[in-house]
């Protein structure tokens, strides 16, 4: 005598909802290809445990921390700060973008437009130094033994009140590039002969007038260098002599 298949009946989980009343709903065996309620846990055919419908809870892999960014070390802050005379915004600070000081311009006297340029330990690596000719002044970083590296000059010809012209040479008098003023003062780049941009500065944006106002009081550019192989003392020398504008 051959048995027929022992229906069996759907066990009721736990935490199955019930379903509304008129609507009906089937899954399909995938042993025996048998139609069946779609909250069934056995199949009413052949028995077989249909697979778990509650999805496992999902395991939460560790994902390792985003290596820095590039960018974020070509990123630097230049700002006016106080030197020897406390009260007196005159030497100028680059910093990196997590606000570590890099290197420092002291300006040695109040009188003169010369400056110290010491590293974040302090300890002297060089010189910044102006002097005015007729038609434009140089602004010159020099080693210890001051040997001119590079220079900005500054053109002393007003044209329609608008920034004047910039330009930077390297020891030779050969010119390196231009700086162009986007918005007077507050924004500018430097752009070698060829057109490829150098670096891109500019006061920050977006934080409030009174901070804005706080920022262009002393002078702290945002500054995206695009050029790594641009000398830093360079970068803080532009600055330098941008302030004296």
């Amino acid at each position: 005598m051959v048995n027929s298949p022992r229906e069996i009946q759907p066990l009721a989980g736990k935490d199955k909802q019930p379903r509304p009343s008129g609507e009906t709903m089937v899954k399909y065996c995938i042993h025996c290809g048998k139609a069946n309620d779609d909250q069934a846990v056995f199949c009413i055919a052949c028995g077989q445990r249909f697979p778990d419908q509650t999805p496992p809870p999902s395991v939460q892999q560790a994902v390792p921390a985003p290596a820095p960014s590039s960018q974020a070390t070509n990123v630097f802050t230049a700002e006016i700060g106080p030197g020897a005379h406390e009260h007196m915004l005159t030497d100028v600070y680059l910093k990196d973008s997590t606000g570590k000081v890099l290197l420092v311009a002291r300006k040695k006297s109040l009188l003169h437009a010369e400056y110290t340029v010491v590293d974040g330990d302090e300890g002297v690596i060089g010189f910044i130094e102006q002097k005015t000719h007729l038609t434009h002044r140089t602004v010159s970083i020099e080693d210890t033994n001051h040997n001119v590296q590079g220079s900005v000059q500054i053109s002393n010809i007003e044209k329609n009140r608008a920034p004047p012209s910039c330009w930077l040479e390297d020891p030779s008098g050969n010119r390196l590039g231009s700086i162009v003023f986007s918005a007077g003062l507050m924004g500018f780049e430097g752009v070698r002969p060829d057109g490829t941009a150098i670096f891109e500065a500019s006061f920050p944006t977006g934080q409030g007038m009174m901070q804005g106002l706080r920022e262009l009081g002393r002078r702290a550019y945002a500054i995206r260098l695009l050029d790594s192989g641009f000398p830093l003392n360079m970068l803080l020398t532009i600055i330098v002599a941008l302030d004296q504008t």
